[in-house]
């Protein structure tokens, strides 16, 4: 899994973290957070590209995998003219489909999807409790291709013990307005839709949020869940697993403050309202990232549809 640890050249990092929507501001701002503190690198430079394809329209929209795939490579060969060292997908509806992008074939630059962190995340904590169950929370995308429970199957996992839920339209909702009432009313539907699957709950229930968008809401899956569970319910987030991971920097001993510069692109406009909405989020996590996404570069030509 890749790294900014495994990158050893040249000495000015650039990072390019990338989400249909603002969801993976969140893995954003928390990677900007920790190399503020410490960092391996003394220049450092952070672009947000949002891959969200149209106005009204999002790759959930598209009829076939072909179609969102051949979008999301046009939109993978527009982010390497800002010359990455690495890009992180930052979206679990983004990472099932990258492999059948053409992109994922031509071994250029490294990319690292949030789909392989949310896996090994789960993974581990249904191993440490073998009598543990975990739902899935994804986009209909996400879990049409069970990216997740195949993989985790694969690994030992017995699928008996993972519960998926596709959760229509909630990413668009939460992507237009996260405080939303609407929000809290389709995270209430789903989970009741889930844990009606679920007939004989044994042990502890975990709920990975395997949709960037959703991690914003965790208190409201918390409050949902916990309505129909003995048991309190550990909520997963690979967000910030991701965000964790990538900037380990294993055997490197000077440490730096570096300044960070941003830049934040987008294909689509975003009404200042969302944005305010995305600041009230991000302020206290990191406020440079809010200051960047206040300046951010609407540009309507930044990758073909």
């Amino acid at each position: 899994m890749a790294s900014l640890g495994k990158i050893t050249a040249p000495s000015r990092k650039t990072l390019l973290v990338t989400d249909s929507g603002l969801g993976g501001m969140s893995v954003f701002a928390r990677i900007a957070a920790h190399l503020k503190k410490t960092s391996a690198w003394q220049d450092v430079s952070m672009v947000y590209f949002n891959a969200w394809p149209e106005q009204d329209k999002g790759y959930n929209h598209f009829e076939t995998m072909d179609q969102r795939a051949e979008v999301f490579n046009n939109a993978m060969n527009a982010m390497e003219k800002f010359k990455p060292d690495m890009i992180l997908i930052a979206c679990n509806t983004l990472s099932v489909i990258y492999p059948f992008t053409h992109h994922s074939r031509s071994k250029r630059t490294g990319v690292s999807g949030i789909v392989e962190h949310g896996i090994e995340l789960i993974h581990e904590n249904l191993m440490s409790d073998p009598d543990s169950q975990v739902i899935i929370f994804g986009t209909p995308t996400t879990i049409a291709e069970k990216s997740h429970q195949k993989t985790l199957v694969k690994m030992g996992i017995d699928p008996n013990r993972i519960f998926n839920q596709g959760c229509t339209n909630l990413a668009g909702k939460i992507e237009r307005n996260p405080f939303s009432s609407d929000v809290s009313k389709m995270i209430n539907t789903n989970v009741a839709e889930v844990v009606s699957k679920i007939h004989n709950p044994i042990g502890k229930i975990y709920a990975a949020l395997c949709c960037t968008h959703f991690g914003y809401c965790r208190d409201l899956f918390q409050n949902a869940l916990s309505g129909h569970f003995k048991e309190n319910v550990i909520i997963l987030n690979p967000n910030q697993r991701m965000a964790d991971h990538v900037v380990r920097a294993p055997g490197k001993t000077d440490v730096f403050s570096p300044e960070i510069d941003m830049q934040v692109v987008s294909r689509v406009f975003w009404e200042p309202e969302r944005i305010d909405a995305y600041a009230r989020l991000l302020k206290n996590v990191s406020p440079e990232t809010v200051a960047a996404l206040a300046a951010y570069e609407w540009d309507p030509e930044l990758f073909e549809v």
